[in-house]
């Protein structure tokens, strides 16, 4: 067995030849079973930490990724050593390399060094809800080069990190999972405020995805040209979906403002009709625009 593991796979290297045998490739595969062992256990553990802690599963998230990549940039250092290649030359090449490329990849390398910035900082974690290019989406994975976000028509979109740099971001989940929405409403002159703001708050009472922790209200915003205009505040964790939500409240709405005889006014405008000038009225006209001559 032990001859099997001397044997020779193949050399190189000049002048001082390099042999590698078969045990080296063997380390190779018992570094990669490793690394991967290591990375599955520290996943589990990460993971386990994140059911103590639901709130700081996005960052975990990141963090798992992290591990991900240094434990393979380990494994392929090691791998390295046992196929006998000289680190340092390796490291002053791959150097020298970068700097030159680094110029005509200077959108790659930035967008590199954003990823490691949004891994790092946390401000940014899977499963935020974030606006960016009037854009909003679900962060689905973070990697090095780029974001992958699911729109709330649920298509992918792939965004380069460095926009998350060098652009503002509004992160609409960041701080906590519950936000304030609003509906604004308009009603005929003359119906019954009160009513109108009880029907409102009683539609806010009754839906299910409405926060009850944080009390929602209606405010009486403006004497609109056509109609009386309120506004319905309400919180809500149903932040990605939160159209459907809208919609739903809108339905209610209407139903509970018809069954009380609460009337949702159109624009109105007043048009006034010029009637065409008899033949007499033209006469008169033309008379009263003559000039007098002495």
């Amino acid at each position: 067995m032990l001859n099997f593991f001397n044997e020779i796979l193949f050399t190189y290297g000049e002048p001082e030849e390099k042999v590698i045998r078969v045990k080296a490739l063997f380390f190779i595969l018992l570094t990669i079973v490793i690394a991967f062992g290591i990375t599955k256990i520290l996943k589990a553990i990460t993971h386990k930490f994140m059911d103590k802690n639901p709130d700081s599963k996005g960052r975990i998230d990141s963090f798992v990724q992290i591990q991900k990549y240094i434990m393979s940039f380990l494994a392929f250092l090691v791998c390295l050593k046992f196929l006998k290649v000289d680190l340092t030359s390796i490291i002053v090449s791959a150097s020298a390399i970068l700097v030159v490329i680094s110029f005509g990849l200077q959108s790659l390398f930035t967008d590199f060094i954003s990823g490691v910035i949004i891994l790092f900082d946390g401000t940014i974690k899977s499963n935020d809800i974030i606006e960016v290019d009037n854009k909003i989406g679900k962060v689905e994975k973070i990697t090095l080069r780029n974001t992958t976000l699911i729109t709330r028509d649920d298509y992918t979109i792939i965004m380069p990190n460095k926009k998350f740099i060098t652009e503002n971001v509004t992160n609409w989940s960041h701080n906590n999972n519950i936000m304030r929405f609003k509906i604004e409403v308009g009603v005929a002159y003359g119906s019954d405020t009160k009513l109108v703001a009880k029907l409102l708050m009683s539609c806010l009472e009754t839906h299910s995805l409405v926060s009850k922790n944080r009390k929602g209200f209606v405010g009486f915003k403006d004497f609109g040209d056509s109609a009386l205009i309120f506004e319905l505040y309400f919180w809500t964790s149903e932040i990605f979906r939160i159209e459907i939500l809208k919609s739903d409240l809108r339905f209610m709405i209407d139903k509970a403002f018809r069954d009380n005889g609460i009337t949702i006014p159109f624009p109105q405008r007043d048009l006034h009709i010029i009637p065409p000038k008899t033949k007499d009225e033209k006469t008169a006209d033309n008379e009263s625009q003559t000039p007098l001559t002495q």
